[in-house]
């Protein structure tokens, strides 16, 4: 076994087997008898070498699975910044009666905010 196949999955790697069972089962490559058993060996699995064995006489791959989408505690965590810099920019256009601070915050907000949405 190479390192690479030894190499310890991680619970994603082990979620998207199991979903790439589930849609070989779907398209009838697996009965129902193959498919619990490879569920069962794909959840005790504990490296890659162990999941590749799982597939080695079913074709190809399913489609990439979907972009993960940003957690609440990201865009919460987002919010908070964004109120911080709006807060700072208006203590500091009252504190020295320059209003342009109010658009440099807005301006570090958007940019903040299209940098993290990349």
């Amino acid at each position: 076994m190479t390192e690479a196949q030894a190499s310890r999955i991680t619970v994603t790697e082990r979620e998207r087997a199991l979903e790439q069972l589930s849609h070989h089962l779907g398209t009838g490559r697996l009965s129902l008898t193959e498919f619990d058993e490879r569920s069962a060996s794909a959840a005790a699995a504990t490296s890659k070498g162990q999941l590749a064995e799982l597939f080695a006489d079913l074709p190809g791959v399913t489609p990439p699975a979907p972009p993960v989408e940003p957690t609440a505690n990201a865009l919460q965590r987002l919010s908070t910044i964004a109120a911080l810099i709006s807060i700072v920019a208006v203590v500091l256009a009252v504190a020295t009666g320059n209003w342009l601070w109010l658009l440099a915050g807005t301006g570090t907000i958007v940019a903040f905010v299209v940098q993290r949405m990349r």
